[in-house]
């Protein structure tokens, strides 16, 4: 329901000096039923990737798959990396570990971020999903084949797809021992 702000605009200039005034509401049906959300028993695509580096890089990955993990995208709903995952930053818990930055190895907070990405980009490709915006890495990467990988980077680099099935999506993401 939402408050119907005319009605109750009206009830409150009406109103008596200390009358108590009740707000009005307008029944809103939902775009979608939880029967529909049933329809999210298929697999329909995943990928995995093998993580090896620092324990700082292990943080970030497993806090950005964390982030991602059991988002819902109904038919033709976007999915955004960088609104879903939020800026890397220490406040968030992210730790400085190895990243590209223009062909070089850096230290930056959220290093390994991209490999979540670059994981997702291509169960999304599996799954069907209109891949928006995916950038590569200035140079191969060693987790997913060249060409198959998505940097990221929050405020510039995104990862966008929509989802142009007819049914509800839910993204499941983890990290299993090594994975």
């Amino acid at each position: 329901a939402i408050v119907d702000i005319e009605r109750s605009i009206m009830g409150v200039l009406s109103a008596q000096e200390n009358e108590e005034v009740f707000l009005f509401f307008i029944k809103v049906l939902p775009k979608y039923s939880s029967g529909e959300l049933n329809e999210c028993r298929d697999i329909l695509g995943s990928y995995a990737t093998y993580i090896e580096g620092s324990k700082e890089r292990y943080s970030n990955i497993l806090l950005a798959s964390q982030s991602i993990n059991n988002t819902l995208l109904w038919p033709n709903d976007y999915f955004s990396f960088n609104e879903i995952v939020g800026p890397r930053t220490a406040e968030r818990g992210y730790k400085p570990a190895p990243v590209i930055l223009s062909g070089e190895m850096e230290l930056d907070y959220g290093g390994g971020v991209c490999q979540v990405s670059s994981t997702l980009y291509n169960a999304a490709q599996l799954s069907n999903m209109e891949i928006v915006e995916r950038h590569g890495h200035s140079k191969p990467i060693e987790y997913v084949p060249i060409g198959q990988d998505a940097t990221v980077s929050y405020g510039e680099l995104d990862l966008i797809f929509k989802n142009i099935s007819a049914s509800p999506v839910i993204i499941n993401s983890g990290v299993c021992g090594g994975k």
